[in-house]
């Protein structure tokens, strides 16, 4: 259950940032990951009105999300490897794939803490007007995305 609420509280604040940063995709320039967050922090800084305080706190949050990716993709051409020389087995070693999932897991697990602080750093600073502005924002990318998808 811990696991579970470590995983939904991490996706719940990528969605925050996400929705967040994101708050017009129009115009974006796609680079580095660095350079696409630096213009997130930008755009969310003059859309919401941010003052210098609340930049900061945004940037942090930036630099938590950039650290932990980094902590994640590191790791990628190992496990693509390792991925690719599975599947040329008869049958799937059970015992690796888990433990392959259970490191990505950890790492997240691991970096979730800061994150989840560094969001809730940011999230805490704003007024009551951008508060309002970020979750209607939420709330109309979440109805907008829900008919993208196949619905039951």
């Amino acid at each position: 259950m811990k696991l579970n609420k470590r995983i939904i509280t991490f996706i719940a604040g990528g969605t925050l940032l996400t929705a967040t940063v994101v708050a017009c995709h129009h115009g974006m320039h796609f680079g580095t990951a660095e350079e696409r967050g630096e213009w997130m922090v930008q755009k969310v800084s003059k859309e919401l009105e941010l003052n210098s305080i609340q930049r900061d706190k945004l940037v942090n949050l930036k630099d938590e999300f950039l650290s932990l990716r980094k902590e994640l993709r590191d790791d990628r051409a190992q496990l693509r490897t390792d991925v690719l020389a599975m599947l040329q087995q008869p049958t799937l070693d059970r015992d690796k794939a888990n433990a392959m999932v259970s490191g990505q897991l950890a790492t997240v697990n691991a970096g979730s803490p800061a994150i989840i602080d560094a969001v809730a750093n940011f999230y805490d600073s704003l007024d009551d007007t951008q508060r309002s502005e970020i979750r209607e924002f939420i709330q109309n990318k979440i109805e907008h995305r829900s008919h993208r998808y196949w619905h039951d």
